[in-house]
């Protein structure tokens, strides 16, 4: 299947704010941290069938203690993960278009909303 524009929602756990993640954490501390967080967006991407896209946005809304700013790391995260894993080519500007987080106390405490929004949609058989 292809199509010029699909939205997809993952609902991720609290990842480590930006603070811990870089507070003179050692490098392997840190690549540590991204890959037990990776291991949950694969489970939430499990629901889709496998997909590649062209260009991709994020909007992440949360519920937990985090600054805004400190939210970063799940769209950090997911970015990556996408690029890493074959869903997109990179995760540069022409790519990666853009980005939101915003507080949302409505959520569960502690969770991560994602939607993706998908630009470019091609299902891999």
């Amino acid at each position: 299947m292809e199509s010029d524009y699909e939205e997809l929602e993952l609902t991720l756990p609290k990842p480590p704010s930006l603070n811990a993640f870089y507070s003179g954490r050692h490098f392997m501390v840190r690549k540590k941290y991204k890959e037990e967080y990776w291991k949950h967006i694969e489970t939430a991407l499990q629901s889709f069938d496998r997909f590649y896209m062209e260009q991709f946005a994020l909007d992440v809304s949360f519920n937990c203690r985090f600054d805004v700013d400190n939210a970063i790391c799940c769209s950090k995260f997911l970015a990556d993960y996408l690029r890493k894993f074959d869903y997109v080519k990179d995760d540069n500007p022409k790519h990666f278009i853009s980005q939101s987080t915003t507080f949302n106390e409505n959520l569960e405490k502690n969770t991560f909303r994602v939607k993706i929004k998908v630009y470019g949609f091609k299902t891999i058989e």
